[in-house]
Parts: C-alpha cells; sequence; structure tokens
C-alpha cells in the first residue's frame, strides 16, 4: 500500500485481552496528512442472506459505530501515532438500497455521537477527531484512491 502505516490487527489484539469490551474499527491507514480510521459495512452483495435486514440509519447501528472510534482512538494514540495529523473516521457502508441521502443521514447521527462538540467546548491539546464521512465503495475509490477498495 501507499500508506506510511497501516494495520488491519486491532480485533485480534482486543480479542486476545480476556474479557476485553473493546469494540474496533476495520482498519487504520497512516498516511503524510492524516489518520484514518475505516468502519466498513457491506451488506449489499450476492450471497448476503437478509440484505434488507441491515439498517445503518438506526440508532443502535449508529452507536456501535460511533463507540467504535472511540475504542480505536486510545489505541492509536497509545501508539504515538498521528501526532501532528488530523483523524478522521470514514464509515464505509453498502445497504440495500442505500442512497446519498442515507449516508449523509447516517454521517449526521454519527457526527452528533463523535466527540466534535466535545472538543470544541473544552479546548484539548490534541485535537480527538478533525472529520467523519460515510462513503460508499465507489466514493471511497475517488475520495482515496490510493486506497482502492473492492466489493
Amino acid at each position: 500500500s501507499k500508506a506510511i502505516w497501516a494495520t488491519d490487527q486491532l480485533h485480534e489484539y482486543y480479542k486476545a485481552i480476556k474479557d476485553s469490551i473493546l469494540h474496533d474499527v476495520d482498519f487504520i491507514v497512516e498516511d503524510a496528512d492524516q489518520l484514518l480510521l475505516v468502519e466498513c459495512k457491506n451488506a449489499n452483495f450476492k450471497g448476503v442472506n437478509c440484505p434488507k435486514s441491515f439498517k445503518p440509519i438506526q440508532r443502535d447501528t449508529i452507536h456501535l459505530v460511533a463507540r467504535k472510534y472511540y475504542d480505536s482512538i486510545h489505541f492509536v494514540k497509545g501508539l504515538g501515532k498521528g501526532k501532528t495529523k488530523k483523524f478522521v473516521y470514514v464509515y464505509v457502508v453498502e445497504a440495500h438500497h442505500g442512497s446519498i441521502t442515507e449516508r449523509k443521514g447516517i454521517r449526521n447521527r454519527l457526527r452528533d455521537r463523535l466527540p466534535f462538540k466535545l472538543q470544541k467546548k473544552h479546548r484539548f491539546e490534541d485535537t480527538i477527531i478533525h472529520d467523519v464521512y460515510v462513503l460508499s465503495i465507489d466514493e471511497w475509490n475517488k475520495k482515496y484512491p490510493q486506497y482502492p477498495a473492492a466489493r
């Protein structure tokens, strides 16, 4: 990959901790400007048992996706990664009848649950999050062509 550093092993690290309650993002990518924490959900491919049952805009789903950011960011910061970089959370979601309008709604609900308001109210020494994107796989490939994703 063209990344300075990347891992998809956070799940394995957390699983190795007995009785861990931590939830992890699917992968992390560091490049020259930013550190991407990426969560992917694809319920829109041939062979999925019940693609219509995945509701990415539901409150519980949004809550879990937000929690994955919180539970993963301390690992990255603990490694000393991204000290001078932007922290960006990217949720790549493919769902039955997913649309750009639905992804914007997911992004807005996710933004409300991430620490944007907290860091605005309290001027922390380090920024916890700079931005959040909710993208389809095609949108991911346009925004981050150096890290292509396939269905």
